[in-house]
């Protein structure tokens, strides 16, 4: 087998369907499997997924809402697959996507992950890699008053987060939605790490990755495909909490686990005073509902400091 796909689902009939369903359609010239795990969706979407398929999925129930990074290591765990290809629920393949990610591995013998380019529903470039991973550094630049700034008039982060060079990049990471990994770096150092229900999981992995071998995590612009970004988690008008506070743990295991307790302190405090100024210059611009969004997310952030204190 050359290509093992490994998808989650949960309570996401509609969007999995048409994420399968683009698959089937534009897959050719390699063999492949699909890997549905279903992490016991409430609407009962996973069994309809299987019955709907059949047997063109390989189809796995977790039991229970697992999160990404367990529900990841199951599918992993039976695929036969060369490399493994994970990749979200919320997305519509366009071209030959897989192939085009497979033949760069198989000529690519120092690349361990690759991703491709990623566009949003109006085909618009959109984070489908960062130039370096998360760090104390990159987080304090992101969470800058006048990066903020600069970006909102120019749009010039999408730069480093999308390949618009023509050529294969090495990256510092590939977004989980789209991430092609050897197996035999799985086999090598394990697979996600289950501590994280989602977010970070891929970045966690590659800091492992890049800490035990000699491979390379690359974008390939060849490979292009839709995402509609967090579209599991519906939509808020201005604030997100569930969301938000998913990816605030997924964050902070990653930053504990890869540089220790007391990077992962000052990563809090630093998002603490980002969220402060940020929600004073709102009230400036009289963006009420952005400052209100700011303050909770900074009262969730002191919540978590308080809880990593009393460890």
């Amino acid at each position: 087998m050359d290509v093992s796909i490994v998808m989650i689902n949960y309570n996401t009939y509609d969007l999995t369907k048409n994420a399968i369903e683009s698959i089937l359609s534009y897959t050719a010239n390699l063999q492949y499997e699909i890997i549905l795990v279903d992490n016991n969706s409430p609407d009962n979407s996973g069994e309809m997924l299987n019955d709907f398929f059949e047997s063109k999925i390989i189809y796995i129930q977790s039991g229970g809402n697992l999160g990404t990074s367990k529900a990841f290591n199951m599918g992993a765990r039976i695929a036969t697959g060369k490399y493994i290809l994970w990749l979200n629920s919320d997305i519509l393949i366009k071209d030959n996507f897989v192939f085009d990610l497979f033949d760069y591995m198989e000529k690519s013998l120092e690349c361990g992950i690759c991703g491709g380019n990623l566009v949003n529903w109006n085909n618009e470039p959109m984070h489908s890699y960062r130039l370096a991973l998360p760090s104390l550094e990159t987080v304090r630049k992101s969470n800058g008053l006048w990066h903020k700034i600069k970006n909102k008039l120019t749009n010039s982060d999408i730069k480093n987060q999308y390949n618009f060079t023509g050529k294969p990049l090495e990256v510092g990471y590939i977004t989980g939605a789209d991430m092609m990994i050897r197996k035999s770096v799985i086999d090598e150092i394990g697979g996600f790490d289950e501590d994280i229900f989602m977010y970070a999981e891929e970045c966690e992995f590659t800091f492992r990755m890049k800490q035990r071998t000699h491979y390379k995590v690359i974008s390939v612009p060849t490979a292009t495909m839709q995402h509609l970004e967090g579209a599991s988690f519906g939509k808020e008008a201005a604030f997100n909490e569930r969301r938000f506070r998913a990816m605030l743990n997924g964050n902070s295991i990653y930053f504990e686990k890869c540089y220790g307790k007391s990077t992962l302190i000052k990563y809090l405090r630093l998002l603490c005073r980002a969220n402060l100024k940020l929600a004073v210059f709102n009230l400036i611009l009289f963006r009420k509902s952005k400052a209100i969004a700011n303050k909770k997310g900074r009262a969730i952030v002191k919540e978590k400091l308080r809880e990593i204190s009393v460890k």
